[in-house]
């Protein structure tokens, strides 16, 4: 049995601002025009975007040599508040190390693992039925 799940709805929206952009970058007044030319189920177009969403696009640009990269963080994070029914805040990526025993190896912690938990090396037993 397949399951779909959690259409990503800010897809189509990258979609067309790929196309007519055609570059991996793009100032940030040819991405105001475009963006405020995009509609989706819930922002009718076309539309002025607020003037402190302008400005921070173009801080974005100011600080990269005037250009915005299109599949960089900040321009996510951007276009979530253009669009923040459909394109999700985009959240850091953690460092990898942390997936590591040795990152952990003798770092305190709050939780005290009871008799039992140690005997299992430290983790709940699962919930029955599981």
């Amino acid at each position: 049995t397949a399951s779909l799940c959690c259409l990503n709805e800010c897809e189509p929206l990258m979609s067309e601002i790929e196309s007519q952009v055609r570059a991996p970058t793009a100032t940030a007044e040819l991405l105001l025009g475009v963006v405020g030319n995009l509609s989706s189920d819930t922002v009718d177009a076309p539309r002025r975007l607020p003037s402190g969403l302008a400005q921070r696009l173009l801080a974005i640009a100011a600080k990269r040599g005037g250009q915005v990269p299109l599949h960089g963080r900040l321009f996510a994070e951007w276009l979530h508040f253009a669009f923040p029914h459909e394109c999700p805040f985009p959240h850091a990526v953690e460092d990898a190390a942390v997936h590591t025993r040795d990152f952990w190896k003798g770092r305190q912690f709050a939780h005290n693992a009871t008799e039992q938990e140690e005997a299992r090396g430290g983790f709940a037993a699962p919930p029955e039925g599981a």
